[in-house]
């Protein structure tokens, strides 16, 4: 080979080694405190393992939980908190700053959700009237959440409250969630409530026929039910002890780079509990998106049962469990009040949440809200066969989840589709 050849030569091995240099550099993940990856947030599914794996014990009830409600309110508790109580938070939160939880890619989803086409997102702040929020923390809850703020007497004025921000909830959830602060909940020791609704209502991009088709519930009863039938080609993965099936909602608008899908992870007869489910999809942050199917095969039989229900529960139990404790007792609100006997002195006291889901063969309408009270001081996937069966004739989990970011906007399990 000529001088000039090898010359030429050489120059194109330098160039590729820094292609491959640039790419590897490119694809590596962030370092630590960066924030959660684009590829989900599993910050909240904790929280939905320990109450979902309650509700499905015995003979079991449906479970349907927001992990994206729950997380929007904590993570906007949290930039209030400070100190001690504000890490607990944000180690519960799975962050290592608030910078990076504010600018964790499921949060900003929280931002653009008033401007898609199938959500929408309401905040609210209300404070006793002998308090008041610091300019930093309205601003944080205004600019991240969209939050309005409002001064009431909780002293005098317990209960007018408590309707006050139940019809704000649901008003903001077009009436799916009412009540969700039970009567007594709100009483003159309130300091703070922080509320937040989520609302969301998707069509499948091919809508299903119907039939009646069996369904197993625990304890060996099988059911007639409404079910989702279809002869078209669906995404479905088959994994270890369980199989996965991925649900596109439409999306219609043009410009709109969010995308929702609905996931149901359902376990092989005899094999997986729900309970297994809940660990596994806790396991890791993108154990979702990971199972997610990205092929569609041709379908044999198909089934997926129609079904509607609500579920609430309040979480401070579970949420000490799982390590908040600081919050709950003697917490550093500073960051969110002051003024008052108690120099700003607050902690939460209680956690409501509540979720409903109807699914049907046009599509998916669901709605949760979170409510925090703060009281004043005191495996590997297999090749598919060429044609899947995916009948979910028994217990399976489910997901409603944003595509770009994998955040889980709901996260629940059914055992009964004819139980409300």
């Amino acid at each position: 080979m000529s001088r000039f050849g090898k010359a030429v030569l050489l120059c194109l091995t330098l160039f590729a080694a820094w292609r491959l240099c640039s790419t590897l550099f490119t694809a590596a993940p962030p370092g630590p405190g960066a924030g959660p990856a684009v590829g989900g947030d599993a910050s909240c599914l904790p929280l939905a393992r320990e109450v979902g794996v309650r509700a499905a014990a015995g003979t079991g009830s449906n479970f349907v939980f927001s992990p994206l409600s729950v997380r929007a309110a904590l993570a906007m508790v949290a930039s209030g908190a400070r100190g001690d109580t504000r890490r607990e938070l944000l180690r519960f939160l799975g962050s290592s700053s608030l910078h990076g939880l504010h600018h964790a890619p499921v949060n900003e989803l929280v931002g653009r959700l008033n401007g898609l086409a199938q959500t929408s997102f309401a905040c609210g702040v209300w404070v006793n009237r002998s308090l008041a929020l610091t300019p930093e923390f309205t601003a944080t809850g205004a600019s991240r959440y969209g939050a309005t703020a409002e001064s009431v007497d909780f002293v005098s004025g317990a209960e007018q409250a408590r309707q006050r921000v139940n019809a704000y909830v649901a008003d903001a959830t077009k009436q799916l969630i009412r009540d969700i602060l039970p009567p007594g909940s709100v009483d003159s020791s309130t300091a703070v409530v922080l509320a937040n609704a989520l609302y969301f209502k998707g069509a499948w991009s091919h809508p299903f026929d119907v039939s009646t088709a069996p369904f197993h519930v625990p304890g060996g009863t099988t059911v007639g039910v409404p079910s989702m039938t279809t002869g078209r080609s669906q995404y479905i993965a088959l994994y270890p002890g369980f199989r996965a099936l991925k649900l596109p909602y439409k999306n219609d608008v043009l410009r709109q780079a969010d995308a929702f899908y609905m996931l149901i992870l359902l376990p092989d007869s005899g094999t997986l509990s729900l309970a297994d489910l809940y660990d596994k999809a806790v396991s890791t942050p993108e154990f979702i998106s990971k199972h997610t199917p990205v092929e569609e095969v041709p379908v044999g039989q198909f089934m997926v049962p129609k079904f509607k229900f609500t579920f609430g529960f309040e979480a401070s139990s579970d949420m000490r469990n799982l390590g908040v404790t600081r919050a709950f007792s003697g917490g550093d609100f500073s960051g969110m009040v002051s003024g008052g006997d108690g120099h700003g002195r607050v902690s939460i006291s209680r956690v409501y949440h509540k979720a409903t889901i109807e699914v049907d063969e046009q599509g998916t309408v669901a709605a949760a809200a979170t409510v925090v009270l703060m009281d004043g001081t005191s495996l590997e996937e297999r090749e598919p066969p060429h044609l899947v069966d995916f009948v979910a004739d028994r217990p399976f989990l489910f997901a409603v989840v944003e595509e770009r970011t994998g955040a889980v906007l709901f996260l629940g399990h059914m055992v009964n589709p004819l139980a409300g």
